[in-house]
C-alpha cells in the first residue's frame, strides 16, 4: 500500500485496506485538520479505532488523548477539541476485531487506552516507524503490518475473532435458539455478551443500526428518509429520528447538510459512508409507539 492508495484528498481521507486484513480493518484513515477545524464529532459507534497522532493535540472530555491511543468502541456521541492544526493516521477496526488482536480491550467502552499500554514493548517500534514513514499511505502501510504481525499464526487472534463473532450471530438470531446453541440461557449470554463486548446485545444492535443507517444517509443523500428508516429496520420515522439525535448528537439532516461541507466537525460521518459494507443493518425488534 502506497501514497496512490490514498484517496479524496481532503483533509480526512479514506484509506482502503489491504484484501487479507479485511476481516480485520474497515478502513484506514489520514486526518488533516487546519486550525480552523476545532472538534471533531463522532457518534456512537461499535467499530473501534487505532490512532497514531503526527501533529497537535486532541482533549477527550478534558483529558489529552494519548499521541497513540486505542480509541474504543462508544455509546453515546463524542467530541474530541482540537488544539491547532492537528494530523494523524489510523485504522478503523472491525468491530469484533479489538478484543481479539488486545486481550485488555475486552469490555472496555467509552474508552481510551495509550497503545503503548495495550501492546507492551514491541508497540515503541511500531510508532517510530509510523513517524519515520515518508507519506500517509507508507504510515498507514506500517500499521497495517503490525496488525497482520499480530494475527500471524500460531497467535491466538483468529481463534478470539471467531468467538466474537459467534456471539454476535447468537445476538442477531432468534435468542432463545441462539443462545441453547452455545450452551447458554439468555442470562448467561447476555452476561458473556457484556463482558465481552462492554455493552448488552440490545444495545450493541441500536448502536449498529444506527452506524449503518447514517452511513447510508450520506450515501445517498437525497433518498425518502421514511424509506431510509423502514430499510434499516426502524418502526418509523420518529423512531430513527429519536436513535439519531440520542446517539449522534444532532438531527439526521443536521448532520447530511454538515458533512456537505469541505471543513466539517462530522467528516468521521464522511468516512464512515465509505466503509460502509454491503450488507442490511442487524434487526433489532422495534420500539412500539407510546
Amino acid at each position: 500500500m502506497g501514497h496512490d492508495r490514498v484517496q479524496n484528498t481532503g483533509m480526512q481521507r479514506f484509506v482502503p485496506v489491504p484484501s487479507d486484513l479485511q476481516p480485520w480493518l474497515m478502513a484506514g484513515v489520514v486526518v488533516d485538520a487546519p486550525a480552523e477545524l476545532a472538534q471533531s464529532q463522532f457518534p456512537a459507534m461499535v467499530s473501534s479505532m487505532v490512532v497514531v497522532r503526527l501533529a497537535g493535540q486532541v482533549h477527550c472530555r478534558g483529558a489529552l488523548v494519548p499521541p497513540a491511543a486505542w480509541i474504543s468502541a462508544s455509546t453515546t456521541a463524542t467530541v474530541y477539541e482540537h488544539g491547532g492544526p492537528v494530523r494523524a493516521v489510523g485504522l478503523v477496526l472491525q468491530p469484533e476485531a479489538a478484543a481479539a488482536l488486545f486481550a485488555s480491550a475486552r469490555g472496555l467502552v467509552n474508552t481510551l487506552r495509550p497503545l503503548a499500554e495495550l501492546v507492551g514493548p514491541g508497540w515503541t517500534e511500531v510508532e517510530h516507524g509510523v513517524h519515520a514513514a515518508q507519506d500517509d499511505g507508507a504510515r498507514i502501510a506500517v500499521l497495517c503490518q503490525f496488525v497482520r504481525q499480530l494475527v500471524a499464526p500460531p497467535s491466538p487472534c483468529e481463534a478470539r475473532r471467531l468467538q466474537a463473532l459467534a456471539l454476535l450471530q447468537a445476538a442477531h438470531d432468534d435468542a432463545p435458539s441462539a443462545n441453547q446453541r452455545m450452551g447458554l440461557s439468555q442470562r448467561q449470554f447476555e452476561r458473556r455478551f457484556v463482558a465481552h463486548w462492554g455493552m448488552a446485545p440490545k444495545q450493541f444492535q441500536v448502536i449498529a443500526r444506527l452506524n449503518s443507517a447514517l452511513g447510508n444517509a450520506l450515501a445517498a443523500p437525497g433518498g425518502p428518509v421514511v424509506d431510509l428508516a423502514a430499510d434499516q429496520g426502524y418502526y418509523d420515522q420518529s423512531h430513527m429520528a429519536r436513535d439519531v439525535r440520542r446517539l449522534a448528537g444532532h438531527p439526521l439532516q443536521a448532520l447530511v447538510q454538515g458533512t456537505r461541507s469541505p471543513l466539517t466537525a462530522h467528516w468521521p460521518l464522511q468516512i464512515g459512508a465509505q466503509t460502509l459494507p454491503n450488507q442490511p443493518a442487524p434487526p433489532v425488534e422495534p420500539t412500539r409507539k407510546r
